[in-house]
This record gives C-alpha cells, structure tokens and sequence, in this order.
C-alpha cells in the first residue's frame, strides 16, 4: 500500500532558498507525527510545501502515490486538511459558519449546505468541547478559541490526512489535550496526522512517530518512543534537559534547573 504522504529528499524554503533539506519521510495511514525543532528550523515551512503552498526547492512530494503537482485543487481538499497556525479569512463570521467552511470540498454544485453538513459540522465542534462558540462572531474570540474553531473546520473536512500547524498555540491545557485525544481519535480510525509542535511531552503523549529538524536538516526521526529522551532533545534545542519516568513508563523532559 503506497504511503499517505511520502517525501524524497525534499528541500523545502522561499523563493527558491532551502530551509529545511533532505527530508524523507513516510506517512501511513493510521499514524501520528510530531514535527519538532527550534523557531526557525524550517517546520512550518515544511507542512506548507507538503501542502502545495509552496513549490519544493528540489525533491518530491507525494500523496497518496501520486504527485503533488498534479492533483486538482478541490480534489486534493477532500482529502487533505490544513490546520494553519493563524486565522486567515473574514473574521466576521460566526463560529458555526467558519466550521462549515471544511465542507465546501463537499458540496455539491451549488455549494449549499445539507443537514448532514451541518451536523457534521457541530459534531467537530461539540467533539472539541467548543459547542458554545457555534453563534459566537469570530473577530470576538480569543486567540486559543479561534485555534479550536479552526481545528473543528479540519476535522468538519473528513480528510485522510490532516496537517496541523502548531495546533495547541494559545490553548490551555486541558483544551490543548482535548485536541490531541480527538485527533488520536481520528488517526486510530485510519486519518494520518502530522502536526508541528512545541512541547516534547505532548508528543511523547500523542505522538507514534517524530521528525526532528535543527538548522535546516533531519537530526532524527522515527519512532517517537525510542528518539524523544533527554540527551537527544537537549541536543535538539540546545538546552540541558532532566528526564522523569512517569508510573505509566512515558519519558518526560523538563529543564535542568539552576540555581
């Protein structure tokens, strides 16, 4: 079975300087990557050329066996969801509104929503606990509840990968979690997922797999259960780390501190 998303040496930057180099990745069905680095590591600009947002500087991109370059753009949006990492759009929609916008791959050839869109819709936000927010105006909300209204648009999407740009910036705890179990969710009923993170005990909690970029290339990726320990995620950052084993055996990080 080909690869959900599969990269060959991909060189990923603006205006035809590379970024980020040298990336071979594959994405199966049924997986959860974390995308971890320092700022400026070249993460985001990753998932956006994976995306078709930006052309490759060299190397390939592929989805679902094919080439990126030759999908069609609508139909490529009914497979592929992209939870960017601000809102981009009007703001003066209502919540409800903002979500039913991951149907539109959907619709038919009026572009109006059914019942069932709508219910696929509010289904996305009560699974995110963000059911209040449906009638709520979008230029009225705080920075995490717009990170929720996008992350139920994507998953409204009904996508067979989902590409997720620092997800949990601006959410606190319990929601940052909440997400990530909905998302593990999806990915255990066959959505393949790669999402940008910050924090490494996020990862080690929601993460199968992890690809780790620092200056511009691949410090190591594959299962996150034998790459995200200490040594390996002090070098990753620069930054003496201690590591605690929880009574679940999941290996945390903290700072060393310094006193």
């Amino acid at each position: 079975m080909s690869a959900v998303l599969h990269t060959e040496h991909l060189a990923a930057g603006h205006d035809g300087r590379a970024v980020v180099s040298e990336v071979s990745l594959e994405v199966e069905a049924g997986s959860l990557w974390a995308v971890l680095g320092p700022n400026g590591s070249g993460k985001s600009t990753l998932l956006r050329t994976v995306l078709g947002v930006l052309r490759p500087v060299s190397g390939e991109v592929r989805l679902f066996g094919a080439p990126l370059a030759g999908w069609n753009r609508r139909e490529l949006a009914r497979r592929v969801a992209w939870v960017p990492q601000a809102f981009e759009g009007d703001p003066g929609f209502t919540g409800l509104e903002l979500v039913l916008m991951g149907r539109t791959p959907h619709l038919g050839r009026w572009g109006l929503p059914g019942a069932h869109d709508l219910a696929v819709a509010r289904g996305a936000l009560e699974a995110l606990g963000a059911s209040h927010l449906a009638r709520r105006i979008v230029s009225t909300l705080s920075g995490g509840e717009r990170r929720l209204l996008l992350a139920a648009r994507a998953l409204a999407q009904e996508p067979e990968l989902l590409l997720l740009d620092e997800p949990t910036a601006f959410l606190d705890l319990h929601h940052q979690v909440e997400l990530l179990e909905r998302v593990r969710t999806r990915v255990q009923q066959g959505l393949a997922a790669v999402a940008v993170l910050h924090d490494p005990n996020l990862a080690t909690a929601f993460a199968d797999h992890v690809l780790l970029l620092r200056d511009g290339r691949v410090l190591g990726q594959g299962p996150a259960a034998s790459l995200l320990d200490a040594e390996r995620l002090g070098a990753l950052y620069g930054l003496p780390l201690a590591e605690a084993v929880t009574a679940g055996g999941a290996r945390l990080v903290a700072p060393e501190a310094r006193r």
